[in-house]
């Protein structure tokens, strides 16, 4: 998604009246330009180190040089450069089609079809690229742009010549971890061939939805890629095969991109789509249909503005003040696409600023927060106290005397898929009420509705996932308050250490548990070895098979002291009682989303003295006054404590509504903008029942280095439940032995 320019952006470079703002990152920004004939072009702007480093602009100038010499139907042209600019800047064709990313986040995988056009048009791009004596070295779903004629390879950012080893000699990694070859992983030169594994892992990620190596850190994603098998989805036979060659840690074992455009020899899309599924031809028409709504060449200005500014744009020295009259261009960019997509969306009618309905009774507007629950087996409970945490919030809400608007709940629940996930999030958007969302509640359902919630700017807040790569599809929406699966992992060393049960370690991965338990225990097995210093014995479940119980007897083979099994309940339960009738005594740690689960009650005695390290507490073993207010009003209003999960809802919900208020245009009359809310919350600070909220860069729960210590909760299956002994700074090897 693009915004408008801001009041620090130039507005012509070159030939190029700069229009939008694409994107910015480390390097620099994106800009949408044209040019006076009318012709679109992105325009990369370098900023920072590199704008000022003699050498980088040599390179530069060397690079733009070789691209323009790519001659390809498949890589968009390089239509201009200056590296001796103030800011050394370069030009390419536009195509308005979203990436690879942007369509598998919003619609899922693409058929096979699709995927081996995308093989072969990529593999004559990359071939084009080679010739040309370059190697892109950053080959990814968001570097492929789809059109109705065919995809697009973009980004020559980092492409180098192939004999260029500057910087590869020094050892440092280029590139995006995850898609990446395992020789660029370990800071070798990259090659031909490292294009062909990139190759792979985009064609994996558009066949099966996710990423060959799984998502994380880098560091995580890095040592996958060397050590561990892709997991390939959706495809089969021949297509199968070659992506499986492509994916060879070994270079030369690879094939190369003749071969594969001599084995996926699928006939040249024509400018129908025909060659993409009909959800990812309508989004490529719509994109393509809203490039001819852009504003015209001549200066647009607000009318009436008397503050300096232009096209809706805040003064600049009040950045936060929320927009109130959208100006002729964003006016012109909304209705445009309105009537290009043939029907309204929530951003578009929200944006308008037209007139809310007062409610009837008290004469005050009525906003609803929306609840996305899951349905599933594993989702029920979580579901449920996700709900009752929202209906307590707003009702104190609504409580207050001298509020201005009323709020109510709108819950509904998915199956824990993507297309019921999608179908939810869909409702949400289009409702007009609708100012907020908690949810969705399982890993699956927040990757697929992400996208949706992100198109239509709508701000959601998911308090129990924990993967860091909602981002790629929703940059602006998206926010998570459940502390990172990668973390959790580690902290599990940690608590081995703060209390004094350091030993030699079977750490078992059972991918039952898919990838949250992978990335958990690939951080386990980091820290537990790298960290502590301590030996580990790691063992992996391969999915579908019933490995479980031999892992847990092969690791006690080894002679460890103690034990972590990561993985789904059901499995988890037989390790303990495998771990049990062997007369191991020694700790064992569970994985955090089990915390709450039928454990205790499943495993018996054998899950007696089992851990679980997770940033949920439970509030009414906390002295403090949030704490025993929160679990007195629960109490009242439910008649029980409250259950896991529930706390961190309530305070996602209270925070959300928080910042929502600063978004209500005075007297309430006016509607808020949607995505107001996502700017204010991306800032925010709220001090919770337990514990500090801000987000980090990626608008995940910010683990500060105080999170460990005073927001992590260790829990021990003891009598049969699950008891919070304490925070992990709270905790000495005198607590854990007396547990």
């Amino acid at each position: 998604m693009s915004e408008s320019p801001r009041s620090s952006d130039p507005s012509r470079i070159a030939e190029f009246r700069l229009l939008r703002r694409l994107g910015a990152g480390g390097m620099g920004v994106v800009y949408l330009g044209r040019t006076d004939a009318g012709a679109l072009a992105a325009i990369k702007v370098i900023r920072g180190e590199g704008a000022g480093d003699d050498g980088f602009r040599a390179r530069f100038a060397r690079e733009a040089e070789l691209a323009r010499r790519v001659d390809s139907p498949w890589v968009v042209p390089v239509l201009d450069a200056d590296a001796e600019a103030r800011e050394p800047w370069l030009a390419t064709a536009f195509v308005p089609g979203p990436s690879i990313a942007e369509a598998v986040g919003a619609h899922g995988p693409l058929p096979s079809g699709a995927v081996r056009v995308l093989g072969r048009s990529l593999a004559e791009a990359l071939d084009a690229v080679h010739t040309a004596g370059l190697v892109h070295r950053d080959v990814k779903p968001g570097n492929v742009l789809l059109a109705l004629d065919g995809p697009r390879l973009i980004d020559f950012g980092i492409a180098r010549a192939a004999d260029d080893t500057a910087l590869t000699a020094s050892g440092v990694v280029v590139g995006t971890p995850g898609f990446l070859a395992p020789e660029q992983a370990e800071g070798r030169p990259a090659t031909a061939a490292s294009d062909v594994f990139a190759l792979g892992c985009v064609l994996a990620y558009a066949s099966g939805g996710i990423p060959p190596f799984g998502t994380g850190t880098p560091d995580a994603l890095l040592y996958r890629t060397v050590h561990d098998e892709p997991e390939l989805r959706g495809m089969e036979g021949e297509l199968l095969a070659l992506v499986e060659r492509c994916l060879a840690k070994e270079p030369d074992v690879r094939p190369t991109v003749e071969e594969i455009r001599g084995l996926l020899t699928e006939d040249a899309p024509d400018s129908s789509g025909d060659w993409l599924p009909a959800p990812v031809a309508r989004l490529v028409a719509t994109r393509a249909a809203e490039s001819l709504a852009l504003p015209g060449i001549e200066p647009t200005v607000v009318d009436g503005a008397d503050d300096g500014t232009t096209d809706g744009e805040a003064p600049s020295d009040a950045p936060d003040t929320p927009v109130r009259h959208p100006g002729r261009r964003r006016l012109l960019l909304l209705g445009g696409a309105l009537l290009l997509a043939g029907g309204g969306t929530g951003a578009a009618v929200w944006a308008s600023g037209d007139e809310k309905k007062p409610s009837a009774s008290t004469g005050r507007p009525v906003y609803v927060l929306g609840v996305h629950a899951d349905s599933s087996a594993a989702g029920t409970a979580l579901s449920r106290a996700c709900e009752r945490a929202a209906r307590l919030a707003v009702a104190q809400h609504n409580a207050t005397p001298k509020r201005s608007y009323d709020l109510k709940v709108k819950d509904l629940a998915d199956r824990g898929d993507v297309d019921t996930a999608r179908e939810v999030a869909r409702t949400f958007t289009a409702d007009r009420d609708v100012v907020a969302v908690l949810g969705p509640v399982g890993e699956t359902s927040m990757r697929a509705a992400s996208a949706v919630y992100g198109e239509a700017e709508l701000t959601h807040v998911s308090s129990t996932t924990g993967r860091q790569d909602y981002f790629l599809t929703s940059p602006r929406t998206s926010f998570q308050t459940g502390a990172p699966h990668l973390a959790l992992g580690s902290w599990i060393a940690l608590d081995a250490l703060i209390t004094g049960q350091v030993a030699p370690a079977g750490i078992v991965i059972d991918r039952a548990g898919g990838a949250v338990v992978q990335d958990q225990g690939t951080s386990l097995i980091s820290g537990w070895r790298d960290t502590l210093g301590a030996q580990v014995v790691p063992k992996v479940v391969a999915e579908g098979t019933d490995d479980g119980p031999k892992a847990v007897r092969d690791v006690l083979a080894a002679d460890v002291g103690a034990v972590a099994y990561l993985g789904p309940l059901d499995n988890t339960v037989r390790a303990a009682q495998v771990l049990a009738a062997a007369g191991f005594t020694g700790p064992c740690w569970m994985q955090h989303q089990l915390y709450g689960s039928d454990f205790p009650s499943r495993a018996g005695a054998a899950g007696e003295g089992w851990y679980v390290v997770t940033s949920a507490v439970d509030p009414s073993v906390l002295t403090t006054k949030r704490a025993k207010d929160f679990t007195a009003a629960w109490r009242k209003r439910y008649g029980s404590t409250p259950e896991p999960y529930a706390t961190e809802a309530y305070d996602s919900v209270r925070m959300l509504l928080a910042e929502f208020a600063h978004t209500v245009p005075a007297g309430a009359r006016r509607r808020p903008v949607r995505a107001d809310l996502a700017v204010r919350l991306a800032k925010a600070k709220y001090t919770g029942v337990a514990r500090t909220y801000a987000f980090g860069e990626y608008h995940q729960y910010d683990a500060s280095t105080d999170a460990w210590k005073n927001e992590t909760f260790v829990h021990v299956v003891r009598d049969g439940r699950f008891q919070q002994l304490g925070a992990l700074g709270e905790l000495t090897p005198a607590t854990k032995s007396q547990s």
